[in-house]
């Protein structure tokens, strides 16, 4: 896994405001087991096509096109073949509003170009299993995919590090 891979999982080929530090970060956790990373390849991009062109209403926050409904209905079809779940989608969770999520919040789907804050802010409800997104497919790949995130053994221990790390430096130029 590099940064770069981590940015087209987020950004979906979009780099403009690409948060590198907050890549860096997560990548620095996966390297280290704070947090694991999978993914599982979802449906083809034919598919992916069709489903596009089947929408008929744009639902949800914000500008959203065919494209963004198209992954959301792919993420609540996944977790209702994966877990027989009817899945929420754009309520509000945690002071954010996940695209698509289970009710009981274990499960989170971002979809298209999304905040890789999400994963820490997420995984950090004891509620949640894991955080995925699935982006919007490159020109050359043949199949979407569900990239997953979920916590390692030391996940907690790692968020109070950095935690204390940052309460540090704000103390330090605070003081001044």
């Amino acid at each position: 896994m590099t940064s770069e891979e981590l940015q087209n999982i987020f950004y979906s080929g979009y780099p403009a405001a690409t948060a590198w530090d907050v890549l860096d970060g997560l990548l620095i956790a996966i390297e280290r087991g704070v947090v694991v990373y999978r993914s599982e390849l979802m449906i083809t991009k034919e598919a992916y096509g069709a489903i596009c062109n089947s929408v008929v209403s744009i639902e949800g926050l914000g500008s959203q096109g065919k494209g963004h409904m198209a992954l959301k209905q792919i993420a609540r079809d996944y977790l209702y073949k994966t877990y027989t779940i009817d899945a929420l989608s754009e309520t509000y969770f945690v002071g954010l509003h996940p695209d698509v999520r289970s009710p009981d919040g274990r499960y989170i789907i971002e979809c298209g170009t999304t905040d890789p804050s999400c994963v820490s802010i997420f995984l950090d409800d004891p509620r949640v299993m894991w955080v995925g997104n699935i982006p919007y497919p490159f020109a050359d790949e043949k199949h979407l995919a569900l990239h997953i995130f979920s916590r390692g053994d030391l996940y907690n221990q790692w968020r109070q590090e950095t935690v204390s790390r940052n309460r540090a430096v704000f103390e330090k130029y605070h003081r001044k």
